[in-house]
């Protein structure tokens, strides 16, 4: 009798899709993320941030709340009502420091929210409990 070896599984990269209209942004925690081991997409308006979040179906959406256009409430609020993305863990992301605007996010549908200047650490531990590595 053959002993059947184990099945190799691939662990994939858990995808975030990183919603943010500031290029530096973009570049810097895109950067932080795929060097702790994330696949990262990225889009700078909230139009392009629904669609790709119904595509790509990503891990977890880092969304910034001052878009041009449609800002991230809205388009939490839409994420949530939409049935492909309503489980996707939504973490906001601003800079305004008053907490109505972390309260705000929350109740738009987010399940965390980060201030700029990020805190790397804060950051990553939030999207760790949120979807593991």
């Amino acid at each position: 009798m053959q002993s059947k070896k184990p099945e190799k599984t691939v662990d994939r990269k858990k995808k975030i899709l990183f919603v943010e209209d500031e290029p530096d942004q973009i570049t810097m925690i895109t950067l932080r993320l795929e060097k702790n081991g994330y696949e990262v997409i990225s889009c700078s308006d909230g139009e392009t941030g629904l669609k790709k979040a119904a595509e790509e179906k990503p891990d977890l959406i880092l969304l910034d709340v001052i878009l041009p256009g449609m800002d991230g409430l809205e388009i939490c609020r839409l994420l949530r009502a939409n049935p492909v993305t309503k489980t996707i863990p939504i973490v906001s992301t601003t800079a305004a420091g008053a907490d109505d605007v972390e309260k705000s996010c929350l109740a738009a549908g987010a399940n965390a929210c980060v201030r700029k200047p990020y805190d790397s650490a804060d950051l990553l531990a939030k999207i760790r409990r949120l979807i593991g590595k």
